[in-house]
């Protein structure tokens, strides 16, 4: 299922955005990504060191949440911020906090109804 698998990005121990999940009060779906801003050459690979800022892949994540019962999706995409899991994931993150959690940090009662996160195990 698409959304197990969004789930298993944040929440599974492999997944590639866990530290943007850490702690959560709530399951987060989410799906990183990167888009090329320069071609490059075949038979090369891509070198961070080589290129210039302004060409450096931008960094994509977009994510929903509650899981189980979604409110709030968010989308984030960094310009030249290379990974999206490392770099948009927190921001993603962030926004989903700011919305789903009250003034003390906690989860708003109209969301309380969703499990907590936990690993999802993996099959």
């Amino acid at each position: 299922q698409v959304s197990q698998g969004m789930q298993m990005v944040m929440h599974d121990p492999r997944g590639i955005a866990r530290a943007s999940a850490a702690g959560a009060q709530y399951r987060i779906a989410g799906k990183s990504g990167t888009a090329q801003v320069v071609a490059i050459k075949q038979g090369e690979r891509y070198n961070r060191d080589k290129t210039l800022e302004r060409h450096r892949d931008n960094a994509l994540f977009v994510g929903f949440a509650p899981a189980e019962h979604p409110a709030v999706v968010v989308a984030v995409m960094i310009e030249n911020g290379e990974a999206g899991g490392r770099v948009a994931g927190p921001v993603v993150r962030e926004v989903m906090d700011a919305y789903l959690l009250d003034d003390q940090g906690h989860l708003k009662a109209q969301y309380a109804g969703a499990a907590p996160a936990k690993a999802v195990p993996h099959t």
